[in-house]
């Protein structure tokens, strides 16, 4: 079920509408951007620790298939100090380390909450229809407003759980399977020549990673590689490591 974060008792961070609101006034809110709003979860889930700038390519723009420059991403974590500060939040929380990357500091408090449903807080009330004062509610239309209350209610929260996964590996196009290794790579590109050299000259241990999903573009130097254990899935937590590589160098992290 999606998850909303209460941040220092006053705000609130709900990823699935990216959007930050003040907790004793939802009408004061700030619409975040989808990039800002990954930046920031991203900042919330490895609370304290630096998070390399290359972490935060890979994780929010990469693996979407899209790119990113440095100057676009420090306009992010800027939207995000500026929604910090008009909700009346410390803008130096999120803190810049030279030449690493960005930290979100301990001392803000997060609690993490499930949200109230909307859907589910709302009174159902039938049709008002008048009626004599001889004649009573039938219990089978009460029992009746009620399931399709719970049914409304079930609905919705599958729907948030589902929007929950990020589908976007499950679009990979598989280009190669072999020694072990089951190769995926990004769709949106026009030719898999430049993976397939990656994947020949691939030193990747696919007997505990075996599934690979390979982030490749022709005119750009940073290619990763994503190496799961299982199969992606939306069913199951997956057990990932991201290799970097640049195209002048050999492996720069993992």
């Amino acid at each position: 079920m999606a998850k909303v974060f209460l941040l220092n008792g006053t705000v609130v961070f709900w990823p699935e509408r990216n959007v930050l609101h003040a907790k004793s006034d939802e009408t004061k809110r700030i619409a975040l951007s989808n990039p800002a709003t990954r930046c920031l979860l991203l900042l919330i889930q490895r609370q304290g620790q630096v998070i390399e700038r290359d972490y935060f390519f890979e994780h929010v723009w990469f693996i979407n298939g899209a790119q990113v420059t440095n100057n676009t991403f420090y306009q992010n974590i800027s939207l995000l100090r500026r929604a910090f500060k008009e909700l009346g939040l410390n803008e130096e929380l999120i803190v810049t380390v030279p030449k690493v990357g960005i930290r979100l500091e301990s001392q803000l408090e997060i609690q993490e909450q499930e949200p109230e449903a909307t859907l589910c807080n709302e009174p159902i009330t039938p049709p008002v229809t008048p009626v004599e004062k001889t004649l009573k509610p039938p219990h089978k239309r009460t029992a009746w407003w009620l399931l399709a209350g719970v049914v409304c209610c079930f609905i919705a929260a599958l729907v948030t759980w589902q929007t929950q996964f990020d589908s976007r590996l499950s679009r990979y196009v598989p280009l190669s399977v072999g020694e072990g290794c089951h190769w995926y790579g990004n769709q949106d590109v026009l030719k898999f020549d430049k993976h397939l050299q990656f994947i020949k000259a691939s030193t990747l241990d696919c007997q505990s990673y075996p599934w690979i999903y390979l982030t490749l573009y022709p005119n750009f130097p940073r290619i990763s590689a994503l190496a799961c254990r299982q199969q992606y899935s939306r069913w199951r937590d997956n057990d990932c490591v991201t290799h970097y590589y640049f195209k002048e160098s050999r492996n720069v992290g993992a």
